[in-house]
């Protein structure tokens, strides 16, 4: 926080989101003399965020014993054990799921998820797989972004960025002869806090048309002050998109960023929140390459609902029923 090194009198009106968010990036409460009147401290200022802290790992416990109910009623020959995972990986699939679709993709991602991982009722890797892996079989059934005609789907594919170290991994992507959409897939995540980190390297050795990009400026911005998302993994999205334009120079690349919702959940201030900074990051890399869009899963599935060929609708239903979900208090 800024203490009192900028004090002002009053923050000013009429601030677009940008301006509010820039502003507040330089100030805190600390820095307006009424806040000094109420004796108010630093510790006192973050409290709310504890709370919110602590308002999020009950609404994520909420959200997976939900999925572990939904799991349990959709597949009751199914016995979870307390954690919400199943006994076998082919436990957590859909029927319309072949274990052949995503296998060998999975093996050869840096997750580890099918040791353990995907078998949990919560896990983002077997909703993405739930989601996606029929279109292996069904590739020209396959619509996204208003794109079609696409000629392969990958999961757990690795970009290479141009500089020494791990390779990110997007949890889908989906290539056309001149169309790359990579999508980052979200189930509880978000329903904790992040903070961005980044090593130097992106900083220092990136140099091509990539840095004079919004998601080199927004990187920069995080890199001096890495709380300014509390439930978007910005970093992680940067990370992607800088993958994306090293690995597919040239073409028309796009970074979707999809994430599941409980139902009715609107007015949850962390579900608001977490939209809310959705919005203020899309509004900061627009124009930028790879373009930037975010979907709801329930949104995504609604825009699949009206052309779906008989086997995708069956696959909606299934979906939904075991994804469309109410936590007890969203």
């Amino acid at each position: 926080m800024a203490g009192n090194k900028y004090q002002v009198k009053e923050p000013p009106e009429n601030m677009s989101i940008l301006e509010a968010s820039d502003f507040w990036d330089e100030h805190s409460l600390l820095d307006f003399p009424d806040t000094q009147e109420l004796g108010l401290r630093e510790g006192d200022i973050r409290i709310e965020r504890e709370v919110y802290k602590g308002g999020s790992k009950q609404m994520r416990r909420q959200a997976r014993k939900a999925l572990k109910d939904a799991l349990e009623d959709f597949e009751p020959t199914v016995t979870l054990d307390s954690k919400g995972y199943t006994p076998r990986l082919r436990d957590n699939l859909l029927p319309a799921v072949r274990v052949g679709d995503f296998e060998k993709d999975l093996r050869q991602g840096n997750g580890n998820e099918l040791d353990n991982k995907f078998r949990a009722a919560h896990s983002s890797s077997a909703l993405v797989v739930n989601c996606f892996a029929p279109f292996r079989r069904h590739i020209g059934d396959l619509s996204l972004l208003g794109h079609q005609e696409f000629e392969s789907i990958q999961f757990e594919r690795k970009c290479r960025t141009g500089l020494p170290g791990k390779l990110p991994n997007l949890d889908v992507l989906v290539e056309s002869s001149d169309v790359v959409i990579g999508i980052e897939s979200k189930l509880t995540e978000h329903l904790d806090e992040h903070r961005a980190k980044f090593s130097p390297a992106y900083r220092d050795n990136i140099h091509d048309d990539r840095r004079k990009q919004g998601w080199f400026r927004e990187m920069l911005r995080l890199m001096k002050n890495c709380e300014r998302y509390v439930w978007l993994d910005a970093a992680q999205l940067i990370k992607h998109a800088f993958g994306l334009a090293y690995t597919y120079p040239g073409c028309e690349t796009t970074l979707l960023y999809l994430y599941w919702e409980p139902v009715g959940s609107e007015d949850c201030p962390i579900i608001a929140e977490h939209r809310q900074e959705v919005e203020d990051f899309a509004a900061r890399i627009k124009g930028s390459t790879p373009s930037f869009r975010a979907l709801s899963y329930s949104e995504l599935w609604e825009s699949w609902t009206a052309t779906a060929p008989g086997w995708l609708s069956q696959h909606l239903k299934r979906l939904r029923a075991r994804y469309e979900i109410k936590c007890p208090n969203s």
